[in-house]
């Protein structure tokens, strides 16, 4: 569309001037809670020590979200308690633990565990992006990225609203958006998906499994992000699909490991958007 050609000038005076020795941007951080807070918050750190302005928005209750060295912190009301978040921790604490059962059931638990979740994300997602005020404040202050995790999409529609690019950090989606919006190949026959617990190294039976879940992965997808997709046109006053935000990611940061990643092809295909595959260990170092 006119509009995403409009925002490529934008990513490439992006690219020209932080390959500049003597840049120092404004960088807007949209993180998610729990685990994934880890990499943004030492990412957010670093940036800041060397000398960019970074401001991380972050809810006034939050699992590990806070304060740190190098950044400011701009907080917003939530509302819900302690009490609330913490039976979506449980919710979420069943999801990562490992189960007997038949496959089909096992879906069919998570799936339910997972829309706990997510309707505890879509109310925080809501909390930021209606309230005007600070969306306003933030408009204001000439942010020249957003970075994020585009897991939740918060990130990606207030970027998309004040016309910046993305830098995106994420170990991948449940339901693979992330690698079709970029292009990316992510055979069935190669990569396991999320449901399944298998490895890269799958028997023939478990390819079958793999490809059966595979070919699920549009419907999980259209679920997981409904409701997305309505707060997407309710914020931007425009039609745009969770879909489309992915197709518009600039750049990727594959956080992984092989302590908790199994084999996955990193490449793009698409020309608008860059992945870079980074490990825990690279996030602690001074220089790099």
């Amino acid at each position: 569309s006119s509009e995403r050609h409009g925002r490529c000038p934008i990513q490439g005076r992006l690219i020209t001037r932080v390959s500049s020795s003597g840049f120092l941007g404004n960088l807007l951080v949209v993180p998610m809670d729990g685990s994934h807070w880890v990499g943004i918050k030492a990412i957010a750190q670093e940036m800041g020590r060397r000398g960019h302005r970074v401001i991380v928005v972050i809810p006034e209750l939050s699992i590990r979200m806070g304060p740190g060295k190098y950044y400011d912190t701009i907080t917003y009301p939530v509302p819900y308690g302690r009490d609330y978040m913490d039976f979506v921790m449980a919710s979420h604490k069943d999801i990562l633990e490992k189960s007997a059962q038949p496959l089909m059931e096992k879906i069919k638990k998570r799936f339910g565990q997972i829309q706990k979740i997510m309707s505890f994300i879509h109310t925080t997602a809501e909390s930021l992006l209606f309230n005007s005020s600070l969306i306003s404040h933030l408009a204001q202050q000439n942010f020249d990225a957003v970075l994020t995790d585009p897991m939740v999409p918060t990130g990606l529609l207030i970027a998309h609203k004040l016309g910046i690019p993305t830098i995106n950090l994420l170990r991948g989606v449940p339901c693979s958006l992330d690698m079709k919006a970029s292009g990316c190949p992510s055979p069935p026959s190669f990569v396991p998906r999320f449901f399944t617990g298998f490895t890269d190294r799958m028997s023939f039976k478990e390819r079958l499994i793999n490809t059966l879940v595979a070919l699920l992965e549009p419907l999980f997808c259209r679920l997981m992000y409904w409701h997305f997709d309505q707060i997407a046109y309710d914020f931007l006053e425009e039609k745009v699909s969770v879909a489309e935000l992915f197709a518009e990611l600039f750049f990727y940061l594959i956080f992984s490991s092989t302590l908790f990643s199994s084999a996955q092809l990193l490449c793009s295909l698409s020309s608008s958007s860059t992945r870079v595959l980074i490990t825990p260990t690279l996030l602690v170092k001074k220089d790099y």
